[in-house]
């Protein structure tokens, strides 16, 4: 998304002000004409709003994620923007499931970049904590949301090893972050 977002910018910057009005508009095929998106949007509002309990409070929302903006600028606010219909929603929220591994599972593999305001890196760290034995991919000083199948090699390698033949490392392991382009 770097390339289209800064031509966006760069439009504007050049007096082009339809391009970031065209870039806030609504997707169009986003809409309940493409079914297959809408039920997409249902389905993860629903899951979300009723996996975990969520604030009910405005001023919490607003206070928690201007603190976690204040780190993780490029998408707290558009993450919380997308759950909020959580705070009003209908059905019950669940107390979140304890969940650990068993006897007879293969090891977990979880990766997280440290810099993820849509799912904070101190989540991945308590939950590497919950399953025993499982093994943390960290990829540092990135921001990015999707960690795995972009641009870094050290995460992809280990990914794709693990989803090929259910292997990690013997160790936790730091990778540096993901090249970013060059303006």
């Amino acid at each position: 998304m770097w390339a289209p977002i800064a031509q966006t910018w760069s439009d504007y910057r050049g007096g082009d002000t339809q391009a970031l009005i065209d870039a806030a508009a609504p997707d169009p095929s986003d809409t309940a004409g493409n079914a297959s998106s809408e039920n997409g949007n249902a389905v993860y509002t629903a899951v979300e709003c009723t996996d975990a309990k969520w604030p009910t409070s405005w001023q919490r929302w607003d206070r928690d994620n201007t603190r976690l903006h204040r780190d993780n600028p490029f998408m707290t606010w558009a993450n919380a923007w997308m759950n909020l219909p959580c705070a009003t929603w209908p059905v019950k929220q669940q107390t979140p499931l304890d969940v650990r591994t068993g006897k007879g599972l293969p090891p977990v593999l979880i990766v997280q970049s440290t810099r993820d305001a849509a799912t904070p890196y101190a989540g991945a760290v308590e939950l590497h904590k919950r399953f025993k034995g499982s093994r943390l991919i960290t990829e540092k000083d990135a921001g990015s949301h999707g960690v795995t199948g972009l641009v870094n090699p050290c995460v992809n390698e280990r990914v794709d090893t693990y989803l090929l033949t259910g292997r990690t490392d013997r160790r936790d392991v730091t990778c540096a972050p993901h090249a970013t382009p060059t303006p």
